[in-house]
Formats: C-alpha cells, sequence, structure tokens
C-alpha cells in the first residue's frame, strides 16, 4: 500500500501545478462565468463543491495524511476504504482538468452564439427603428429635387417676363403658378424635416 500512497502524493503534486494553471487560463476566458455555477464533480465523490479545481486539493493532501494515520495505527480496512476514495477523487480531477479546454469549448461557442443572436436582434431593432426615418430622408431629398426645377423654372420664366416688351399675361400666370408649387414644395419640405426631428428624438 506505501507504493500506492507514493504514487498518489506524486499525482497530487502533478495536480497542483495542472489545477493552478487551468484555473489561470480559465480567469481569461469569457465563458467561464457560465460553468463556474456548475457542478465539475457528483457530490457523492466530492462533499463540497468549488470553483477552481485547486480547491478539490487541500481536502485531497489531508486525506492522504489521514491515510498516514491510519495506516501507522494498522486499521487496514478503513485504510483501504479511503485509498480507493483518494484514487476516484484524484482520477477525476485529473480527468476534469483534461477536459478542461473542450468543456469551455462548447461554452464559448454557445456564448458566441448568444452573442451573434444578441447583435441579430440589435440590427433588426435598429432596422424597425431606423427605416422611418429613411422612408422620410429618402422623400426630402425627393422634394428637395423638386425644389431646385421649380426654382429653375422659375428663374427661367421670370427671365423671359422680364425681357417680355409688353405685359405677357400668360408668363405672368405661369410666374404666379410656379411662385405657388414652390411655396407648397417649401411647406412639405419643412414638414418631413419635422417629421424627420420627431422620429428621431423618439429612436433615442
Amino acid at each position: 500500500m506505501q507504493s500506492q500512497i507514493k504514487r498518489l502524493q506524486q499525482l497530487v503534486e502533478q495536480l497542483i501545478i495542472d489545477a493552478k494553471a487551468a484555473d489561470q487560463k480559465n480567469k481569461q476566458r469569457k465563458s467561464h462565468y457560465y460553468l463556474q455555477r456548475q457542478a465539475l464533480f457528483d457530490d457523492r465523490l466530492f462533499t463540497k463543491s468549488f470553483d477552481t479545481y485547486s480547491g478539490y486539493i487541500p481536502g485531497i493532501q489531508q486525506k492522504l495524511i489521514h491515510l498516514d494515520k491510519l495506516l501507522a495505527k494498522g486499521q487496514q480496512s478503513l485504510s483501504y476504504t479511503l485509498l480507493e476514495q483518494l484514487q476516484q477523487q484524484i482520477s477525476a480531477l485529473i480527468t476534469a482538468i483534461k477536459a478542461n479546454d473542450s468543456r469551455h469549448q462548447d461554452s464559448d461557442y454557445r456564448l458566441n452564439r448568444r452573442h451573434r443572436i444578441s447583435q441579430k436582434r440589435m440590427k433588426n431593432f435598429t432596422e424597425r427603428v431606423m427605416q422611418p426615418t429613411r422612408a422620410l430622408y429618402e422623400k426630402l431629398s425627393e422634394y428637395q429635387g423638386f425644389e431646385k426645377r421649380l426654382e429653375q423654372m422659375l428663374f427661367d420664366e421670370q427671365a423671359k417676363l422680364n425681357k417680355a416688351a409688353t405685359q405677357d399675361s400668360e408668363l405672368q400666370q405661369k410666374v404666379l403658378t410656379l411662385h405657388q408649387r414652390l411655396g407648397r414644395c417649401r411647406q412639405a419640405i419643412a414638414k418631413i424635416e419635422t417629421q424627420i426631428e420627431q422620429q428621431e428624438k423618439r429612436s433615442v
């Protein structure tokens, strides 16, 4: 049994190093936040749960010390029971540390998937919010185009009227009509600009 105990002690020494390295790596992982509340082991194997691998080491070390004391007292039956328990605990801890990366890969995938879904939802929300505003801007651009064309038409007709040798009632009517159309166009532009301002305030 002494050789078995010595072998367990060597495994524990290596476990201390491996557990510390795994714990340090997990601190850098965002996905570990979602895993640290999950129990690593069955409560029949470890009566107390820890969120780090290193947390389990002191209990194992104490059991090894207790095993030495039981052997010194000649309590073989209890010694074998404790030895078997230690072997199970150490084996489980070694397996868990080896599986640490793959365990976090699954969590990383879920975290990234959750992030992608969140981004997609935000994009859809933004598009729904911005869609009415975008339509208003397109309408505004269209009316501003009308305004420029009406201004140019009015300028041309006014120039013709100014050059006319006599009063031209037809030209006068055209100029008046263009003034009216330009006025309505500018009113429409002002209304759209107000709608855009209100829509953007609601979106903030």
